[in-house]
């Protein structure tokens, strides 16, 4: 029987077919010139045209940006030390470069002192400072990373999201993103997208956040363990090294702790994918297990390794 570490689930797009003009094209020629004249009409044509169609990659890009400032500030904000900031992004520019997807990734260091990190769509993540003080070797911080950047490469929050029964808002997205690019075409733009209307971000907002902070379906949450090996086999990581991340929080989190986050669920099922990693990298090349990063070195400079769960994150500086 395949699992998640055999055949990766991937949603996959037609050259060609990724943004939203290109999709209105087939529901008719004059829908960008009839906006300029008529836009409760073109809104009509827009709005059957994403009843019926997949979120497109920019779409996907366009959730991404428009909603990064808003959770990112929700999240505590940027953790103030421009030192952190850069050493996290040095660290994580490699593992971005393995992705197949034509994102911007992006990622800061929150200020939050709970262990935990997240990924919107589009590859804008976040990770918080309370988490980079039990990450003990490069391998678990990268491991994060790669977890993170799993469920943005395979469009799990947008895949969530129809899940869950919202399609009707992300139909709605998909039409501000639209009616948004027919703007900037019928104003002579260049094709420049202006930024979205804060209606169409506030129908997301809540979901998308209560959903990336908290964690996604078993094999959503395994297809991203997966992808730390693909990972870590193209950076020189060893992965072996790939679980040791989620052994250290299985370790860390007091047995009955109820919150869950995308790198932890509950003990039981983070052992079943424990074992899952292990037995997938059990199975392919050892690696380098550290790449030598003085990004690193500077992470753990500002946040040295904590050893022990802080029970009241709120107590930590």
């Amino acid at each position: 029987m395949n699992t998640p570490f055999t055949t990766l689930h991937r949603r996959f797009f037609l050259a060609g077919a990724g943004t939203s003009l290109a999709a209105l094209a087939l529901g008719g020629c004059q829908t960008v010139q009839n906006y300029a004249s008529d836009p409760v009409s073109a809104a009509s044509t827009i709005g059957q045209l994403f009843a019926s169609k997949e979120m497109s990659p920019t779409e996907e890009l366009a959730m991404g940006e428009g909603l990064y400032p808003r959770l990112v500030a929700d999240s505590g904000g940027a953790y103030p030390n421009a030192r952190v900031q850069s050493a996290v992004r040095g660290f994580a520019e490699p593992l971005f470069r393995v992705s197949k997807r034509q994102f911007r990734w992006e990622i800061t260091v929150l200020d939050d002192n709970s262990p935990n990190a997240w990924a919107l769509p589009g590859g804008k993540l976040g990770i918080n400072k309370g988490l980079l003080r039990y990450v003990a070797s490069e391998s678990e911080l990268a491991a994060v990373i790669a977890h993170e950047m799993g469920h943005a490469e395979l469009s799990h929050q947008v895949q969530e999201l129809d899940r869950k029964g919202m399609l009707d808002r992300l139909a709605a997205f998909g039409k501000g993103v639209a009616q948004t690019e027919i703007s900037a075409q019928a104003g002579s733009l260049s094709g420049v997208v202006e930024p979205l209307s804060s209606a169409a971000l506030d129908q997301l907002e809540g979901p998308v956040k209560a959903l990336v902070t908290s964690g996604y379906s078993r094999s959503h949450e395994r297809e991203a363990d997966a992808y730390v090996l693909t990972v870590f086999r193209a950076t020189g990581y060893d992965p072996r090294q790939a679980s040791a991340v989620f052994k250290t929080l299985d370790s860390l989190v007091p047995p009955g702790e109820d919150n869950t986050t995308s790198l932890f669920s509950s003990h039981p099922d983070t052992r079943d994918r424990i074992e899952l990693i292990d037995e997938a990298a059990a199975k392919l090349p050892a690696g380098g297990g550290s790449v030598g990063s003085a990004d690193f070195a500077t992470i753990k400079a500002v946040f040295p390794t904590r050893r022990y769960y802080l029970r009241n994150p709120a107590e930590a500086s």
